[in-house]
């Protein structure tokens, strides 16, 4: 059987063994960029609608009716042109939408995103030369603007956040070689890129930090007065924090900015490393203010057991936990001058690679970090106990991920989040983050659309926060969507969060995806428990017990609900317990079951 590919970079293109085809007229080319976009998931005509179309015509869903029986053809290999007998997709119709099910090694864009991740991966694991080569691998699939022949309206957004991780991947791949004494090597085609994105900071940045440790200390001054000119003249903003400190450590050649060792060669540790790991505070937190007061009260008060002050966020997918954590982190930067460490540990993370990059970051040398977890995790208590720093681990699964990094003297401080209540964690705040009130979800999405937008259509704004169920994610997702979309009224986007088979697309934005978030609890469960919960979408009503559960999967669920409970996809009933108790599954993760129940029956895995 022939392979068949896709190519996203550059043209859309199909690629059936050696051969390269067209993908259609430019309908046909938007309509297959939107699947491919999404794909093994199920995307709403009404979606593809208003992706093709700014201002849709009456045959709009005749038309694309039409190009999806041309792709099928085209796919499945019954029409004449058609690439037949191959390793083929399917095209699915269901319930309102097509999904495109294919392999994700035949679409290049989805190879791209695997390999970024893995290579990610590979740094935290400290194999640094190797992340490096996957993230060039990942960037050579690069042949031009991805889809570069499709003309639609919702796609060129989608493409956008596409470029927005190809830049990032750019960004981390030469931070990696800067750190392994790579500094001349990447001089000419940082210059490149800081000429084509004058605004991207993390770039300038960069290329200051190779032209010092290059010996060419006042060309790097010179790049820094370039972008002070650009930002200014052209933003009217200054220059980051963290640039201005290392123009400043430049001009008095400071010993963190020195230039660097030939290539391979461990850079000697001079003073107290300070890793400034923190993400960028968000911009987009509202109504968090008496949960903040509690955790500053308790972080900067007196501290008379002499432990560690450690604090537990838990919460559903998408209520904000990150958010708040990393709020907080900001907010005590003055309180621990001496480093903030961040690491997202995403349920499977190994605590001995997040430990090998927490040395390096603290100044251990490379040869001198230990092999084992129990090593590492005693060195770097070791070198954090005479520290004020803050730690952030982020989505942690248990307490056995966390304990390893957890410092042992008092001085500091350490934010974890997590889906689970870490109860076996000693000496920890517990935090359970509820979901925001009506009132500062329509704040929000003032903050994102605009009030004079919210104010033209009284009522309704009240109604698509309504169906964000408390959660700041989907409020943001929702606001994005809209902002960009000016054109639409609030009436015409209430008609799509009100229908059942429409809600969770319009919930999605670029890296704003409810669908995803609630995905990454589900992927988390053992096969059993997400079989009940894909049972629990077939249900007509939010509340049930675990006689009926158990009903639906044909066998005990009493353990499984509870599994289910632990994740945050399904809750208890406040005051249930008197007269047997029951649970809710709300909309928006029975929404997410029955796509899954479709999903599965179509024959994907889960």
């Amino acid at each position: 059987m022939r392979h068949v590919g896709f190519r996203c970079f550059g043209p859309l293109e199909i690629e059936v063994g050696q051969r390269v085809l067209p993908a259609g007229g430019p309908l046909q080319r938007g309509l297959l960029a939107m699947l491919l976009l999404n794909s093994n998931n199920f995307v709403s005509a009404d979606r593809i609608i208003s992706a093709l179309w700014e201002k849709p015509p009456e045959t709009a869903l005749g038309q694309v009716q039409t190009r999806i029986w041309r792709l099928r053809q085209l796919l499945h290999g019954t029409g004449e042109t058609s690439p037949a007998p191959t390793a083929r997709p399917q095209l699915i119709t269901r319930a309102g939408g097509y999904g495109l099910i294919v392999d994700p090694e035949a679409v290049d864009l989805l190879v791209f995103e695997r390999r970024v991740k893995h290579g990610g991966v590979l740094l935290a694991a400290g194999r640094a030369r190797e992340a490096v080569k996957e993230l060039r691998e990942a960037l050579a699939l690069f042949r031009g603007p991805v889809f570069a022949n499709v003309n639609a309206p919702g796609v060129g957004i989608e493409a956008e956040a596409v470029e927005e991780r190809r830049l990032a991947a750019i960004e981390q791949r030469i931070e990696i070689e800067l750190n392994l004494g790579l500094h001349v090597q990447v001089v000419a085609e940082l210059r490149e890129l800081v000429a084509a994105h004058p605004y991207r900071e993390r770039l300038r940045l960069h290329l200051m930090q190779a032209l010092h440790r290059s010996g060419r200390r006042a060309e790097a001054v010179a790049a820094y007065r370039d972008g002070h000119r650009t930002m200014v003249d052209g933003a009217g903003l200054e220059p980051s924090r963290e640039l201005k400190e290392l123009h400043r450590a430049i001009l008095l050649s400071d010993a963190a900015t020195d230039p660097a060792p030939a290539a391979g060669r461990p850079r000697a540790t001079v003073g107290l490393h300070v890793p400034r790991d923190l993400p960028r505070d968000s911009v987009h937190l509202v109504g968090r203010c008496p949960e903040t007061n509690e955790l500053l009260n308790y972080l900067r008060g007196p501290n008379d057991s002499q432990l560690p002050r450690v604090v537990a966020i838990a919460g559903g997918p998408g209520v904000g936990k990150t958010a708040l954590a990393v709020r907080i982190a900001h907010l005590l930067v003055d309180d621990v001058p001496d480093g903030q460490l961040f690491t997202w540990v995403g349920g499977k993370a190994d605590p001995n690679a997040i430990l090998h990059r927490f040395l390096r970051g603290l100044g251990v040398p490379e040869r001198e970090v230990p092999e084992t977890l129990e090593e590492r995790s005693a060195l770097y208590r070791a070198r954090m106990a005479d520290r004020r720093a803050i730690l952030v681990i982020d989505d942690a699964e248990s307490e056995a991920q966390v304990r390893p990094l957890l410092p042992a003297a008092p001085g500091g401080a350490t934010l974890v989040t997590s889906r689970r209540r870490l109860t076996a964690l000693d000496g920890v705040r517990h935090l359970d983050l509820p979901a925001l009130g009506e009132t500062d979800m329509i704040r929000l999405l003032v903050e994102t659309v605009g009030r004079d937008r919210i104010d033209a259509e009284p009522g309704l704004p009240a109604r698509i926060v309504d169906r964000c169920e408390g959660l700041p994610l989907a409020v943001r997702a929702v606001g994005a969507r809209l902002a960009a979309r000016p054109h639409w009224s609030l009436a015409r986007f209430l008609a799509a969060v009100e229908d059942e088979t429409r809600r969770l697309d319009a919930m999605s934005f670029g890296d704003l995806d409810v669908r995803a978030a609630i995905a990454s609890s589900y992927i988390r469960l053992e096969p059993r428990a997400r079989q009940l919960f894909r049972a629990l979408g077939s249900l007509d009503r939010a509340e049930f017990t675990v006689r009926e559960a158990s009903e639906l999967i044909g066998g005990c669920a009493d353990e499984l609900t509870e599994d289910l409970v632990d994740v945050r996809l399904v809750h208890p009933v406040p005051g249930s317990w008197s007269d047997g108790l029951r649970y809710r599954i709300d909309g928006l993760c029975r929404l997410f079951a029955r796509e899954r129940a479709a999903l599965e029956g179509a024959g994907t895995e889960s």
